[in-house]
């Protein structure tokens, strides 16, 4: 999926994501997937708030990310 607009950070936010399935032994392709639609929650949640200008929100959804690995 593609958002309009665009969010700095979120090339970090996917490739810390992706390296972390990795090391939790998740294949390339699920690594891939969980750092992706990581990313993609985390500019969702970030633009719900209209007074963060800079960067992805990414800390309150880590939660959500370390589920993901551990499925």
């Amino acid at each position: 999926e593609r958002l309009p607009g665009g969010s700095h950070g979120t090339g970090d936010v996917y490739a810390s994501a992706f390296v972390g399935a990795l090391m939790q032994q998740k294949s390339l392709f699920d690594a891939a997937r969980i750092a992706a639609d990581y990313t993609l929650s985390c500019i969702r949640y970030t633009k719900e708030d209209p007074d963060h200008w800079y960067g992805v929100k990414f800390e309150p959804l880590l939660p959500e990310l370390i589920e993901k690995i551990r499925e």
